[in-house]
């Protein structure tokens, strides 16, 4: 039988070796996530590695293009959700939540962070207003144009945003909180 925690047995398909197996540790999207003290639980053999991290490069490269499709129809959205069309906020909100989600995972958290302020201010508010979430979805774009965003104008841009949010609901129509 097989032992998979025994780096001394070799796997069925790999012919036996006095050459000591020799293990890299490359930084990868868990540890990019949970920062530098992540310890990856398990040892992999280093060409399931390289297969893994090849593919995680190659959906990186394909979720850009999802990204910024996702990002333009938000656009689409947004008039009817300002109007309190409850199928355009829902379609908004789910679509901003992906983003949210995903962005972050493949390299673009600044996307990410915008998304999430659109999905607080859906969230947090009974009427909203197309052009806060419009403002919301321009930074989204704009920051896919640069290739990701700027972390320092990114806060400037997210303060903004907040300073809107307040601006447009002075009566102070929370929904929750």
């Amino acid at each position: 039988m097989h032992d998979a925690q025994s780096p001394n047995v070799p796997a069925p398909d790999m012919p036996a070796s006095d050459t000591a197996a020799r293990f890299l540790r490359l930084p990868s999207v868990a540890e990019r996530k949970l920062g530098p003290d992540y310890t990856v639980p398990v040892r992999l053999d280093p060409r399931i590695l390289d297969q893994m991290q090849q593919t995680i490069r190659d959906l990186t490269e394909k979720y850009a293009e999802t990204l910024k499709a996702q990002v333009g129809s938000l656009f689409s959205f947004v008039e009817l959700a300002g109007m309190g069309d409850a199928d355009a906020r829902s379609q908004l909100y789910a679509m901003a939540h992906e983003v949210r989600g995903l962005a972050g995972t493949f390299g673009y958290p600044i996307i990410g962070r915008f998304a999430h302020s659109l999905c607080s201010y859906i969230e947090g508010y009974r009427a909203i207003d197309a052009s806060v979430m419009r403002f919301h979805i321009e930074a989204m774009y704009d920051a896919l144009k640069q290739g990701g965003g700027d972390e320092l104008l990114a806060d400037e841009t997210l303060a903004s945003l907040e300073r809107l949010t307040a601006v447009t609901h002075v009566d102070g129509e929370r929904s929750v909180g």
